[in-house]
């Protein structure tokens, strides 16, 4: 080989040589990106407290909330909506109570008291579960039973679930799941119920209430509330979701 051919192999093999080095730099800084963003995402949620009281004395009305914030890693997006989800849901509440109260007695003294309760059933890299319980205390009225409703979310997915059915295989277990929950509920319910059904995961199991009216006796509001084992409904969640619910 001449010496000019040995040099021209020399740097093309140089060329190469640094081409590869190059491409090899570019695959582990997306490597690294990706492991970043997927750390941000596993990383375990931070759950404080918050309770806020509002006294409002034209309207005899007291509103005591129990609610939480959310802070998950450098996903600030995220916790932000995460909390906007919480807040609009327990505004809900509250709007529903003081358009309750308006039609109350207000001559005889007494005050409409509404307690908003948030429970955290479950926290995990992946998945957060809420329990809200509203307790109302109208003037003049006999008070319904507690209401117990529930916001799940898909912290992988950045996401609220709205349905609940992503926490099973399928939309047939999904299907079976619901009725089996229902039923559990209702066992000993005497009367002619109509009522939905409300649920969220909890460790080793799930959180549930049907909520409506008992149509036996001219439409009287429905809420009961319960806890699902986890034997009761275990073939039907969605493997992802198992097991973060028992470990």
């Amino acid at each position: 080989m001449s010496k000019k051919i040995f040099i021209a192999v020399v740097i093309i093999a140089a060329i190469f040589a640094s081409l590869f080095y190059l491409s090899q730099q570019h695959n582990n800084k997306n490597t690294n990106e990706d492991t970043n963003k997927t750390a941000n995402i596993i990383g375990q949620p931070i759950i404080s407290q918050q309770k806020i009281t509002i006294t409002e004395t034209e309207r005899n009305m007291i509103i005591n909330i129990n609610s939480v914030r959310i802070i998950i890693g450098s996903s600030y997006s995220l916790d932000s909506e995460i909390n906007k989800a919480i807040t609009q849901h327990i505004e809900s509440l509250k709007n529903d109570f003081m358009s309750a109260a308006t039609t109350a007695a207000e001559d005889n003294g007494e005050t409409n008291i509404l307690n908003i309760e948030t429970e955290v059933l479950l926290a995990t890299p992946r998945l957060i579960s809420l329990a809200f319980t509203s307790t109302e205390d109208l003037a003049g009225i006999n008070n319904d039973d507690p209401k117990r409703t529930f916001m799940v979310f898909n912290l992988v997915n950045n996401k609220m679930m709205i349905e609940g059915n992503e926490l099973f295989r399928d939309d047939l277990a999904w299907s079976e799941a619901v009725k089996a929950m229902k039923a559990f509920l209702l066992t000993d319910y005497q009367g002619d119920p109509n009522c939905d059904l409300f649920f969220a995961p909890r460790h080793n199991g799930f959180a549930a209430s049907c909520i409506g009216v008992d149509r036996s006796r001219g439409g009287k509001h429905l809420s009961i509330t319960g806890d699902i084992s986890m034997s009761m409904i275990q073939e039907f969640i969605a493997s992802s979701v198992l097991s973060d619910i028992i470990k």
